[in-house]
């Protein structure tokens, strides 16, 4: 009788998850996919992406709060799906870039209240959730379903309204009753809740979490090219929902494989991990012929993410602290996607397998001193030599 309480209580936490990742991962991938079209450059096409950053991260500041009332996060994702449609829609008949302006702030919106409505559900359990591993990887699955082909707009508009429209009305129905009066509780959420991280303070001073720690940053720039790399697909003979597909996997499949495993994995070990991954990516995107080298880098430095991903929800010495603000988060993703559409702005597909490739060899390098200044200090110790303390952030 407890464990069949304790499955009805964990089905809307899972449902609403994945409806939640399949709105951040759609959203990202379609806005981008439009904006490829009907931006008038790479680089505004990457500002825009910059821009869902921005609203994603602005409104999850709001929309995750204690204080917001049901009726308005359920009245929200029902507008802001409404409106998402409609500009969607809109943009395949003229409406361009105004129409895909205001699809992009509504589907940040509506994604920053699905988080609101998984964070509500999560805080009203009784028990505390185990990481949405899996429901993330059926988000995913979803996302990939109605992204498929991103070329043909019209055909992208339709897959995407119909996902925005069952997800909304599915999170509308599954966010609960507001709650009585409690202290607020603040988690740690990154932009969000730790889809993409918020470091815990210091970190980047210990050579040994950087190739984590730039792993989880690898998300970043393949899901901001992937519909490039769709475009670039058909002129190699490759069908563009293989390259959506083979890298949504890699970033989802190694994680939830190993997702009871990682729990025991230390910070040394996912290091290691981590930048064989990036490395291996870094190696592919400089010598592999193509179409290998774009696919290989899409496969590995997705596992590359998503191990990042996995450890980083089980270990609370790899997140940021409570409250961590989705916003800063945001505005410091956003810069670098700015910073990326430079890149590809100007040197086309081989300024993403560049980005890559200095990605993978960073992890390396990263990781080959860490374990060399970590040989040194045992070295020192062994030989009774006193050091001094030194904080590298929490641990």
């Amino acid at each position: 009788m407890a464990a069949h309480s304790l499955g009805s209580h964990a089905l809307p936490l899972t449902l609403a998850r994945a409806a939640a990742w399949s709105l951040l991962l759609g959203g990202w991938l379609g806005m981008g996919s439009f904006a490829l079209v009907l931006a008038p450059s790479r680089l505004a096409a990457f500002a825009l992406v910059a821009l869902w950053l921005l609203v994603l991260g602005l409104a999850a500041a709001v929309a995750t709060r204690d204080g917001l009332r049901a009726w308005v996060r359920r009245a929200g994702l029902l507008v802001c799906a409404a409106i998402a449609v409609v500009a969607l829609a809109w943009s395949t008949r003229g409406g361009a870039m105004t129409a895909l302006v205001t699809a992009v702030i509504a589907w940040g919106v509506l994604t920053a209240l699905a988080s609101g409505v998984v964070r509500s559900l999560r805080l009203a359990r009784p028990w505390r959730p185990g990481p949405p591993i899996g429901a993330a990887s059926l988000g995913a699955l979803c996302a990939g379903l109605a992204i498929g082909d991103p070329g043909d707009l019209q055909a992208l508009a339709l897959r995407l309204s119909t996902l925005v429209m069952l997800v909304s009305a599915g999170l509308a129905v599954l966010q609960p009753a507001d709650a009585a009066s409690q202290p607020p509780r603040r988690c740690r959420a990154g932009l969000f809740d730790c889809s993409l991280p918020a470091w815990p303070k210091g970190a980047w001073r210990d050579l040994r979490q950087w190739p984590a720690l730039l792993a989880g940053l690898a998300m970043l720039p393949m899901m901001a090219a992937l519909p490039l790399l769709a475009a670039w697909c058909r002129t190699q003979a490759l069908a563009p929902q293989l390259m959506v597909a083979l890298h949504l996997g890699a970033m989802f499949v190694p994680a939830l494989v190993l997702r009871h495993s990682i729990a025991s994995w230390s910070t040394r070990r996912l290091s290691t991990m981590c930048a064989l991954c990036l490395g291996a990516g870094a190696a592919v995107a400089v010598w592999a012929p193509a179409p290998l080298d774009l696919t290989g880098v899409a496969l590995a430095h997705g596992a590359a993410w998503g191990l990042a991903w996995a450890g980083q929800l089980w270990a609370p010495d790899r997140r940021a602290g409570q409250g961590a603000s989705s916003l800063r988060a945001a505005i410091g993703y956003a810069a670098l996607t700015i910073a990326f559409g430079v890149l590809v702005d100007r040197y086309g597909v081989r300024g993403v397998t560049g980005a890559h490739a200095a990605l993978g060899l960073a992890a390396i390098l990263a990781w080959g001193f860490g374990a060399m200044r970590g040989a040194w200090v045992r070295s020192h110790r062994d030989a009774g030599v006193e050091l001094p303390a030194r904080r590298v952030g929490p641990r």
